[in-house]
């Protein structure tokens, strides 16, 4: 071999050492950061898991009292309602016949409305 062929192959040589010792150095820091990436990653969702239980126990707590306010709620609403109409019904009945009695007749024949069973409405 001609000495410029062993200097060519001794610095290719050389060169691919260097090279494989400069990837190696990269490979182990790469490895190292992404452990530690992993395991920030890792604390920072059971940080998130930890703070999240509660935050979604006391929502669900709070969805369910607004749940049972509004249930509470229509039921009055119902309530209400029934008793409006009833009230309504029964004046409009009390009207209607006292329109034809006169007051002492329509008061008497509201009276009456209330001791009977039965929803009349007006016409």
């Amino acid at each position: 071999m001609t000495p410029l062929l062993e200097f060519l192959l001794a610095a290719f040589i050389f060169t691919v050492i260097v090279v494989l010792i400069v990837l190696a150095i990269y490979l182990v820091r790469f490895i190292q950061e992404t452990t530690l990436t992993m395991a920030s990653v890792r604390q920072l969702t059971d940080l998130a898991t930890n703070e999240l239980k509660p935050a979604l126990k006391s929502i669900n707590e709070v969805l369910a009292t607004v749940s049972k306010v509004s249930v509470a709620t229509n039921k009055q609403f119902e309530l209400v309602r029934k008793i409006l109409t009833t009230l309504l019904g029964a004046s409009c009945v009390a009207l209607g016949t006292a329109k034809d009695k006169g007051f002492f007749g329509g008061l008497l024949s509201g009276f009456n409305l209330f001791r009977k069973k039965g929803d009349k409405k007006c016409q």
